[in-house]
């Protein structure tokens, strides 16, 4: 069960006499008085009765009740019925529009804790609160008039200290730019006015807003989410800081074994995970010729399932895991003070807060990228620069031989004049000779 319960309600357009009725019985519960166990701590008869004739005739009071049903079934008491019996006739109450009776329930209503002005009823002001003024403003008011109800367990309440309507309306002061913020009305426009009811097993406080200018006022499913949040980390400070501290230390660690991880992918060497690094490597190929792939918002359909792919792949290590599961805990924890759910579990690839990884996979495929390019590039240079060789050595060659056949003929001719020459002078020679002899 959810640590803090917060409901929201709003309504419009009732009678003035229903809503003097609302204010009333927010502000005027008979009875008040600070928490006592009662006499008796068994379930009475008419109690049984009355809530069982209740039940049936609107079985879906079970849901709308759900906390205090759920304590009235694991643990039947004199307490736990009365608090249901209170919590169904609000429920009913307001599904009736009975404005006037709820608005004095709020204020009169058994353990409200009252001020000095009689009833229960504070705002952020100093000023006496006229109950019957604020009736005729709500009564008079044509748009939106919203109820929340915030509430905790007794253990927590004693242990927090609210216990008692002056924290609480320190809180609800504290919380009023949040409450305009997310109902969409100008901070100089909300009113509103809150009381605290001291029941048994969870003491909660009423807060009835609205604004000044009925044009506005809009409350989202999102806006509730976030008023029940801004509660819950209020009340449960030092608890949220301690969790969110270990849950951000968790997320570190696994953010770093991953990228550990895909960095001892860039080595051929390591094979931890072929079928992650085949991955990897396909994705840097798939990369060179991508328009878009620095940002996986950006990436072609069939990259963003290649990284999917791989950050699945990345989970399934041994220590990743564990971290992700203890991470999970932690995230259950945190979600359990204001959600009896619990956190809607994802697998790795798929949790919002680990998007980052999926970056980083494709930081580090872009490195495998570059890489691989550079090999290409060194590549080609090395093909290129035999092919010149090839080509300068063939070039030499052909030189080489017009050269050689050049010198060939060269000597030839010399060769060829050399005879004659020789022939020449062997002729004077031998006609000299005659003459001598």
């Amino acid at each position: 069960m959810a640590r803090i319960i917060f409901t929201a309600r709003y309504v419009k357009n009732i009678s003035k006499g229903q809503m003097k009725n609302y204010v009333k019985y927010i502000a005027t519960r008979p009875n008040a008085e600070r928490y006592s166990q009662p006499i008796s701590d068994e379930v009475s008869r008419l109690q049984r009765e009355w809530i069982a004739k209740e039940l049936k005739k609107s079985p879906k009071l079970k849901e709308e009740c759900a906390a205090k049903y759920q304590a009235y079934e694991e643990n039947p008491s004199c307490q736990t019925a009365e608090d249901l019996i209170h919590k169904i006739a609000e429920v009913q109450m307001y599904h009736g529009n009975d404005m006037k009776n709820y608005v004095g329930y709020l204020a009169k209503r058994p353990r409200a804790e009252f001020t000095e002005q009689g009833h229960a009823l504070w705002n952020d002001g100093d000023e006496k609160i006229d109950l019957r003024k604020v009736q005729k403003e709500a009564a008079e008011y044509q748009g939106r008039i919203w109820n929340f109800v915030v509430s905790l367990k007794r253990e927590d309440a004693q242990r927090l200290g609210y216990d008692n309507a002056k924290v609480w309306r320190n809180l609800v002061t504290q919380k009023s730019l949040v409450m305009a913020k997310e109902m969409r009305i100008k901070p100089e426009n909300l009113v509103w006015y809150g009381a605290f009811h001291n029941e048994g097993h969870h003491p909660h406080i009423h807060i009835m807003c609205y604004s000044k200018d009925p044009k506005e006022g809009y409350l989202t499913k999102k806006g509730i989410e976030n008023l029940r949040s801004a509660f819950a980390h209020e009340i449960f400070h030092d608890e949220f800081y301690y969790l969110y501290e270990q849950k951000d230390e968790m997320r570190k660690w696994i953010r770093e074994e991953c990228k550990n991880l895909l960095e001892r992918s860039l080595s051929l060497e390591h094979k931890e995970n072929p079928y992650a690094q085949a991955l990897l490597f396909t994705l840097a190929k798939n990369l060179q010729t991508a328009k878009h792939k620095k940002v996986y918002v950006r990436l072609a359909k069939e990259n963003k399932l290649l990284v999917d792919e791989i950050v699945s792949e990345i989970s399934k290590d041994e220590k990743i895991d564990s971290l992700y599961q203890s991470w999970l805990d932690l995230k259950d924890e945190v979600i359990s003070f204001y959600d009896g759910k619990g956190y809607a579990r994802h697998s790795f690839s798929e949790e919002p807060e680990f998007r980052n990884i999926k970056n980083l996979v494709l930081k580090t495929a872009l490195e495998i990228s570059n890489m691989q390019m550079e090999n290409q590039h060194q590549k080609q240079n090395q093909i290129q620069n035999e092919i010149i060789r090839n080509h300068l050595i063939r070039l030499l060659k052909e030189v080489s031989n017009i050269v050689v056949e050049d010198y060939e003929k060269q000597d030839a001719v010399i060769q060829t004049v050399d005879r004659k020459l020789r022939q020449k002078i062997q002729e004077k020679k031998e006609a000299h000779g005659m003459k001598m002899g």
